[in-house]
């Protein structure tokens, strides 16, 4: 299903290009673990790590459906797991929110970083500083592949406030975030259909990335 454009074997530090059919999935497992996180979400003080894991949780529990599509079978999901990183050890190994794997040649991984939007909680601050966005862009996350994406869990104001607002940021720190493009609306899954994506050069890494960004209604009453 997955297939490498430039080698059978992918090198350990560099998997390649995904193919749509890799990211399509991903990003509906995403949508899956949504859909099962929103029935748990009884407010809008949850943590990020409260809301990733109930994700993480219906993902995981629609995989082991017995009615579950057969190309399920070809993923793992995996919460809070340290990834290889030089000069990192143990503990200090960096730790991404949620990763998607494919369990075939390479084991290719999407990458998803999230972040609460809540306006008392300095949301966009967060979403595109240094533990946000800044880890794809420095390398700390996802160096072998040339897209991940973040997620953002709003909890206050309106979907487009949001949308918005992170857009026109990233526009005003466009030398800081090694912003080259910026595309307002792609469409990957019709159930996710306010997808947009940016590309940023990054540090230490010839290649760019592209950032795929999920923003997630968990208002309680949105």
């Amino acid at each position: 299903m997955i297939i490498n454009p430039k080698t059978v074997r992918p090198e350990v530090k560099y998997y390649g290009p995904f193919s749509e059919a890799f990211r399509r999935d991903a990003h509906t497992l995403i949508y899956w673990g949504y859909k099962g996180a929103l029935s748990r979400i009884k407010n809008d003080s949850h943590p990020e790590t409260d809301i990733t894991g109930y994700i993480a949780e219906a993902i995981n529990n629609r995989l082991r459906a017995f009615d579950c599509p057969v190309w399920c079978e070809d993923f793992t999901v995996k919460e809070n797991p340290p990834v290889q990183r030089d000069g990192c050890e143990g503990r200090r190994r960096p730790m991404p929110d949620l990763i998607i794997e494919g369990t075939i040649t390479g084991r290719p991984e999407y990458i998803f970083e999230a972040k609460r939007l809540k306006k008392t909680d300095f949301g966009i601050d967060k979403y595109l500083g240094s533990d946000g966005l800044g880890c794809f862009i420095n390398g700390k996350y996802a160096s072998r592949y040339d897209e991940a994406a973040m997620l953002g869990y709003i909890q206050s104001d309106f979907p487009t406030y949001w949308l918005t607002g992170i857009q026109e940021r990233i526009e005003q720190m466009k030398p800081g975030l090694s912003l080259t493009s910026l595309r307002q609306r792609v469409e990957i899954i019709a159930e996710l259909p306010d997808e947009w994506l940016s590309e940023h050069a990054r540090e230490g890494i010839e290649r760019p990335i592209f950032v795929y960004h999920i923003l997630l209604d968990f208002r309680p009453n949105g």
